[in-house]
């Protein structure tokens, strides 16, 4: 236990530090993400591989996370409680990514083998979606609903920092001059591992263990505590989902991500191979336009707060859309740099505000004592869209006459997303707040069937 007189940062006692390592651990998954998504597949579009080639490796970076809802039940079940509920799975992870890469790198040939860099990529994205799946139950279990919208945009947009650090910094390892993949890998291991530091020397709560031999003991409370069993643990998910909200919002992260994960295996192919843009050029292209996302996040926290997640996804969802309609009738232009240029910045500011307003979304929707399943159920959704589209890209590039042709297709699916928010996504609203605890979703809904109950 806790020394009298004796003060433990801890990530439930300084939000500095919760602000810190939340946002740090958003790094950490998108450095990877950045790698594989801008560095790699425009590597791969210049050595000749074909969009649907390319559209298959990229894919596995979507595929774990995904299925990444199978992590929820085990997360929410087991742990090591006297180290926290959390933390030690994300260590856990954090260290298997670590692992992997280090293993990936002395694999020789590896970006002229798809199908082993397609295996190499899914391993790597299996751990850091584990990891993904404590960080943001870390964050339901220890974020205020009042404070969501804006610490999502702040979380959300350090995933576009990784991003940006993964594709320019460790792409830079890459395309260099003596560098290559073997490279690059060594150096992300080295920036996950530094990113690593903070979750092993900070606590979740003051009184814990810093590491298993270190004195402590569990500070959890009593409705904090690991599911007691796997019954008790499928009974409450099962609660969590049975409102209409839930089943509406998880439709809605299926088709969110479907439009953009197409264009943009399209958009590299075309605009590498056709209109000529240079592999490593329009690689730091894409990855400059991370900030435009990370200032679309931040953006999005705070009219995620003041509008509300329903209507900031709604507008910014239908500006996405118009955009591409938009840029699909200026096809004569595309030579233009500066278009590429302002098309790409536009969609990644608004591809950050629309991320972190379903995000906001998602989490209050959520009943916190399945955090790990039922939240990360719903971004698993979001990247089985995403996974739909990179795997669409080859047959709707195949299907419709011309890249415009395929811009306006993707447009006029994500209006009618749009559409189908409106009409059939009811979130709750805000609930009343109980001393020292915030009354879930699930909590709330109890009681009011309680005093329906009790009127009848």
């Amino acid at each position: 236990m806790q020394m009298p007189g004796h003060t433990q940062l801890s990530l439930c006692s300084s939000p500095f530090l919760r602000v810190l390592t939340l946002c740090s651990l958003y790094v950490s998954q998108g450095l990877p993400q950045g790698f594989i998504h801008y560095a790699l597949k425009n590597h791969l579009a210049d050595q000749g591989f074909s969009t649907s080639d390319i559209g298959n490796v990229i894919a596995m970076i979507s595929l774990p996370w995904a299925v990444k809802f199978l992590w929820g039940p085990v997360v929410d079940r087991f742990g090591i409680a006297s180290m926290g509920k959390r933390r030690p799975w994300i260590i856990g992870a954090q260290a298997m990514t670590v692992v992997v890469l280090l293993i990936l790198a002395t694999v020789p040939g590896l970006d002229s083998n798809l199908r082993l860099l397609g295996l190499g990529i899914l391993s790597v994205n299996i751990w850091t979606s584990l990891q993904d799946v404590c960080t943001d139950s870390l964050a339901v279990d220890i974020v205020p609903e009042k404070q969501r919208g804006k610490l999502n945009g702040f979380m959300y947009g350090c995933s576009y920092l990784g991003s940006f650090l993964g594709g320019t910094f460790i792409g830079q390892f890459l395309f260099m001059e003596g560098g290559g993949i073997q490279l690059a890998l060594v150096v992300l291991s080295g920036c996950v591992f530094t990113i690593m530091l903070l979750p092993i020397f900070i606590r979740e709560r003051p009184g814990e263990k810093l590491l298993p031999w270190s004195a402590g003991s569990s500070q959890l409370k009593e409705d904090e505590q690991h599911a007691r069993s796997a019954t008790l643990l499928l009974r409450q998910i099962k609660q969590a989902f049975s409102r209409p909200v839930a089943i509406t919002a998880a439709l809605l992260a299926v088709g969110a991500h479907v439009g953009n994960s197409a264009l943009n295996i399209i958009a590299s192919k075309h605009f590498i191979t056709e209109v000529g843009w240079d592999k490593k050029d329009y690689t730091h292209l894409e990855s400059f336009g991370t900030w435009f996302s990370l200032g679309g996040a931040f953006m999005g926290g705070f009219v995620a707060d003041k509008l509300g997640a329903k209507r900031s996804v709604v507008i910014a969802g239908t500006l996405i859309a118009l955009t591409w309609i938009t840029f699909s009738r200026l096809e004569p232009f595309w030579t233009e740099e500066w278009l590429i240029k302002a098309n790409m910045w536009v969609l990644a500011t608004l591809l950050g505000l629309f991320s972190v307003s379903l995000f906001t979304l998602f989490m209050n929707v959520s009943d916190r004592r399945v955090a790990a399943s039922q939240f990360t159920a719903y971004m698993a959704l979001m990247n089985f869209s995403m996974f739909t589209g990179n795997k669409l890209a080859g047959p709707l590039e195949a299907t419709v006459p011309s890249v415009p042709a395929a811009y306006l297709t993707a447009g006029i699916f994500h209006l009618g997303v749009m559409v189908f928010v409106i009409l059939a996504i009811k979130p709750p609203q805000n609930p009343p707040e109980l001393p020292g605890l915030e009354m879930s979703f699930a909590d709330q809904w109890r009681e009011e069937l309680k005093k329906e109950g009790e009127q009848k």
